[in-house]
């Protein structure tokens, strides 16, 4: 019994040494405070338990001890308790600012990453589009009548690859910031990215929604477009797919967008290892614009897409459905 007695007292000092000193790491939150003096107290008990064993004759007195560190102990556990919910609001609160924190980031190198984009675009579009036009009206200009054989080829083969790029160029300088996104909208800007996908062939896609006419923020219309355009791309390179098709439908301030592929498809519990994908990427813009983003295979084969976003139109004008 001694040694029993002995061996609960240093648990309970322990205890209350560890509580004690997370109260600075609380932040001297006054629930912690109460639930340490309350494991103090406890210790004391178990000293008062040890004091009768050695002295028969105080037995009374340490029983009337007892009683009352218990009642004292019963209290400041009650009021801990109680006044524990403002440790958990605190809690909760920094892992609110923590997440705000962390989509301000996200938001800023979107942004940031957009930014760059149209600037590049705009110095292709602008440099080196109005160079290109330069050369093609100099090379239209030279008198073919007196160049023949193989300078004549050279010529028309110098002519075609110029076409090339001034269409290469326009391309390029819309991929990276389609200007049909901006001046038109969502629905026009993926129509236009799919009908470059069928100008290529190999696959059958299907487009339909609602939001014809509708205009949304532009960080929802930018941030949508890149991920529908990223769901293409991995069904172009990956799922070996015959056909594909999407869905974008906006109700109660719920923007929906539905995906759905019939090729090989992945395990959604392997998400981890498919960054290769742009998974990530995806769910990272989705998360700045309050959205999200879920995969699940369909048996026996095909990969459906659910992206759910909650927004407000600019303008509540609808096309047809």
């Amino acid at each position: 019994m001694k040694v029993a007695l002995l061996l609960s007292i240093l648990l309970q000092f322990a205890a209350a040494g560890v509580a004690l000193s997370l109260t600075r790491k609380t932040k001297y939150n006054i629930s912690w405070i109460f639930l340490s003096i309350a494991f103090l107290l406890m210790a004391l008990r178990r000293i008062i338990d040890l004091i009768p064993v050695y002295f028969k004759e105080l037995e009374a007195e340490m029983s009337l001890i007892e009683r009352v560190l218990g009642i004292m102990t019963s209290v400041f556990l009650l009021t801990g308790v109680f006044f524990i919910q403002r440790l958990f609001r605190y809690l909760r609160r920094i892992d609110e600012i923590r997440l705000e924190s962390e989509n301000k980031v996200l938001q800023a190198i979107m942004e940031t990453e957009e930014k760059e984009r149209r600037q590049l675009a705009k110095d292709l579009h602008d440099g080196l589009g109005p160079l290109l036009s330069n050369i093609k009206m100099s090379v239209s200009a030279i008198d073919k009548s007196t160049i023949t054989g193989f300078n004549s080829d050279i010529i028309t083969n110098i002519h075609n690859l110029i076409n090339e790029s001034i269409v290469s160029l326009k391309e390029t300088s819309n991929n990276l910031s389609p200007h049909i996104l901006e001046n038109f909208g969502l629905v026009s800007a993926i129509e236009s990215f799919i009908e470059k996908i069928n100008a290529v062939g190999g696959i059958e896609i299907s487009f339909s929604s609602n939001i014809e006419n509708t205009r949304f923020e532009n960080p929802t219309e930018i941030n949508l477009y890149r991920v529908v355009c990223e769901l293409f791309n991995n069904t172009l390179k990956h799922a070996r797919a015959q056909k594909a098709s999407l869905l974008i439908h906006y109700a109660d301030n719920r923007l929906v967008a539905q995906y759905f592929d019939d090729g090989v498809g992945f395990e959604t519990e392997k998400l981890q290892d498919k960054t290769g994908m742009g998974i990530f990427n995806m769910q990272s813009r989705l998360k700045t614009i309050n959205g999200s983003i879920a995969f699940k295979r369909i048996k026996p084969q095909g990969m459906m897409t659910n992206i759910v976003l909650q927004s407000t139109p600019k303008t509540i004008t609808y096309g047809k459905s």
